[in-house]
């Protein structure tokens, strides 16, 4: 059978692609044993490996999700921010406009 080759640093230390290869190199692994009949080696390692990974690989994506979620409050708040003044500035001119100073 073959090996599934598992970096030093898996999986915080690599990337996305590498967690995602030995990821699937486990599940392969893991279907193979389980269609074989004769076993010695079960497929709790490869399942632990695996699920390491896609840990791993969720809890970037929440990183990503939630900075984004940040990067989008804060836009909000600035053109929230925008509007009021921009809505103030046209209250100025219609008051100034009525009383005829311009």
């Amino acid at each position: 059978m073959s090996r599934v080759d598992i970096p030093k640093d898996y999986p915080k230390g690599c990337s996305d692609d590498l967690i995602k290869k030995v990821v699937e190199g486990c599940q392969n692994k893991i279907a193979r044993v389980n269609y074989a009949t004769n076993v010695v080696l079960g497929t709790t390692y490869y399942t632990q490996v695996a699920e390491q990974g896609n840990a791993e690989l969720n809890r970037r994506l929440n990183e990503k999700l939630i900075s984004n979620l940040e990067k989008s409050s804060k836009r909000q708040q600035e053109l929230t921010w925008s509007i009021i003044i921009i809505g103030g500035l046209n209250l100025i001119l219609a008051i100034l406009k009525l009383i005829n100073l311009i």
